[in-house]
């Protein structure tokens, strides 16, 4: 009888290795990020891909210069650093 590789090794594609550079390099050109931004991704939210993948959607929309900004109090447009977000990495600060 032989072993079912399937059961022996199972494989979680709903996980995201941040230690394994090619799956990384992988998932940042999936979702339009970098692969440091992945990185802070993986650091803030996990490793699970759906949020992940839900994260790197709402930065990569936060980070669209054709997206229009909401208005400040003081009638203004809210730019990067006003709206919430590190300019470094371009992560919501919280």
């Amino acid at each position: 009888m032989t072993a079912d590789a399937a059961k022996l090794y199972p494989r979680h594609r709903d996980r995201i290795s941040g230690s394994e550079d090619y799956i990384v390099a992988h998932f940042a050109r999936q979702n339009g990020i970098t692969p440091a931004q992945v990185h802070q991704l993986i650091k803030r939210y996990g490793s699970n891909r759906a949020k992940l993948v839900a994260a790197a959607k709402e930065l990569r929309t936060s980070l669209r210069s054709d997206v229009p900004k909401p208005l400040l109090g003081s009638g203004r447009r809210a730019g990067r650093l006003s709206a919430g977000i590190d300019a470094r990495n371009g992560l919501e600060t919280r």
